[in-house]
């Protein structure tokens, strides 16, 4: 009698997962949409991966932006220490700068001159690219 007791209990349990199998035979998965859920899928990796790029490029979250921050210069003190210039404004601040913190080292009284460096206007990485060669090929 206690068999009998078992067996009903266990085909009991296990009906939902035979239903199941025989529900999800009846719709197979055939390489169409596959095909289409992967096309789905890299496509709205792609169009995240873009949004990200067009974010950092497009400077309208940075402080630099509006012209009130700049980095004027920076320095290698060690493998992962330097010391960074920056102007807030109309005033220049000397950082220290390594992994765990950052410290004024010296608030200047009066602000240094900062070179521009003259950017050609038709210097694209073709024409550079070019007289790196031709450098080369001197040599």
């Amino acid at each position: 009698m206690r068999y009998w007791q078992v067996i009903s209990l266990n085909s009991v349990a296990l009906f939902p997962l035979l239903v199941n199998a025989e529900t999800m035979s009846s719709t197979p998965v055939n390489a169409s949409t596959l095909l289409q859920t992967i096309f789905g899928l890299i496509v709205v990796l792609a169009i995240i991966v873009f949004l990200g790029w067009m974010l950092k490029r497009s400077q309208f979250f940075h402080a630099a932006h509006h012209g009130q921050l700049k980095v004027l210069g920076a320095i290698s003190l060690g493998t992962r220490e330097k010391a960074v210039l920056i102007q807030v404004g109309e005033q220049q601040i000397l950082l220290g700068v390594t992994p765990q913190q950052i410290n004024t080292l010296h608030t200047l009284s009066e602000p240094l001159s900062v070179r521009e460096t003259p950017v050609k206007s038709g210097d694209t990485f073709a024409e550079r690219l070019k007289q790196m060669m031709q450098q080369r090929g001197n040599q």
